[in-house]
């Protein structure tokens, strides 16, 4: 944690002078987030995810009065859902670093409408992994915790979205945006191949939706 927060505060650091040395606009923004994952299906598995939230913060360099790039870092919570023959369940906090291109085609009052485009990684770090079984009688949970060997999982991920900005007092605005990830599924390195007796590969592509509402700091 301490390396991330240096390394956001180096980043925010050559941004500002950046900022300056161009004379363009820097804002920051803190933002909170619904994650939403499309279900897909590869190799006689169907993934999936359970709904889950989280944040990201994000540093935006304007270089033309249109033009801005954009720097974000995330973190989310969810669980990963593999359906083979039992339901497999993993914990997973998913953490973003991701980095695009944003254009803003007009200001009217104190709306601002923008949309963005880029990339970056998405890194899935297990926490947990539990086998899901049908309620007993009584319909109490029936769920087993197991080890199958997941381990953390980095992947490339494109990412695009639009949103709009309204300017509040002072320095501020109310930034409302819809954000959308496409990228392989993670498997965690749980398959056959390396001991396990199940495997999470799908080799398909996946979808998540972020929906979210944040503040925003103009400098």
């Amino acid at each position: 944690m301490l390396k991330q927060a240096g390394a956001v505060l180096a980043t925010l650091f050559f941004l500002t002078l950046f900022s300056a040395g161009q004379d363009s606009r820097f804002d920051v923004s803190i933002n909170a987030a619904g994650v939403f994952t499309k279900q897909s299906s590869g190799n006689g598995i169907s993934q999936s995810a359970t709904e889950g939230g989280g944040g990201f913060f994000t540093a935006r360099v304007g270089f033309k009065a249109k033009h801005s790039f954009l720097f974000n870092y995330g973190r989310s919570k969810n669980s990963q859902v593999y359906q083979t023959i039992d339901s497999f369940h993993v914990l997973t906090t998913i953490s973003e670093f991701t980095a695009a291109y944003s254009y803003s085609p007009f200001r009217k009052g104190k709306f601002e409408p923008f949309v963005l485009a880029g990339g970056g990684i998405l890194r899935f770090n297990p926490r947990s992994t539990w086998v899901f079984f049908p309620p007993l009688a009584n319909n109490e949970p029936n769920n087993i915790q197991v080890q199958l060997g997941a381990v953390r999982q980095t992947q490339p991920a494109f990412l695009y979205g639009l949103g709009v900005d309204y300017k509040l007092p002072w320095r501020f605005a109310l930034r409302l945006q819809y954000r959308g990830f496409l990228y392989r599924e993670p498997d965690f390195k749980v398959d056959t191949s390396s001991g396990s007796s199940v495997s999470f590969f799908t080799g398909a592509l996946s979808h998540m939706a972020e929906p979210s509402v944040g503040l925003v700091f103009r400098f």
